[in-house]
């Protein structure tokens, strides 16, 4: 699924902010572990690069990777989180979708509007426009909790 170069250089990116944190904040390193697991494939149920990823398996391994803990399901870590609105919006923020009245995906915004995510089956995780991506389920938006 990911070049073992591709995650030795992530290794090594993660373990120079966990010791010097100069530089480096949390969001960015969630948003910079979701980013590297680009082209895996969606899987129902996954939370892994060796299993692939649905949205809210994404979302909560990209966090773990900068020591942070979210609940698995997307309308638990909606729950989790703490609303805020689209103009407060920072690389790391979770943003929610619905299609049945509950939070039903969710993706990451990794800034400039755009929005890394494991969409459905059939596709990889990717980047796509939070102007233009299911704009019509747009739920909320909301900030992970830092320890």
């Amino acid at each position: 699924m990911r070049s073992p170069l591709r995650l030795v250089a992530l290794a090594a990116v993660l373990t120079v902010c966990a010791l010097t944190l100069t530089g480096c904040d949390r969001n960015m390193i969630a948003v910079d572990a979701a980013k590297s697991q680009i082209g895996v494939p969606y899987t129902y149920g996954g939370s892994s690069p060796e299993t692939g990823f649905d949205c809210s398996g994404l979302t909560q391994w990209s966090w773990q990777q900068a020591d942070v803990s979210l609940p698995r399901s997307a309308a638990e870590q909606w729950a989790a989180t703490t609303p805020i609105s689209r103009e407060e919006l920072q690389p790391g923020d979770l943003v929610f979708y619905t299609s049945t009245g509950t939070v039903s995906h969710v993706a990451m915004y990794i800034g400039d509007g755009q929005i890394v995510q494991a969409r459905k089956p059939g596709t990889m995780v990717e980047v796509d426009d939070l102007d233009t991506y299911w704009v019509s389920a747009l739920f909320s938006f909301g900030r992970v909790p830092l320890p």
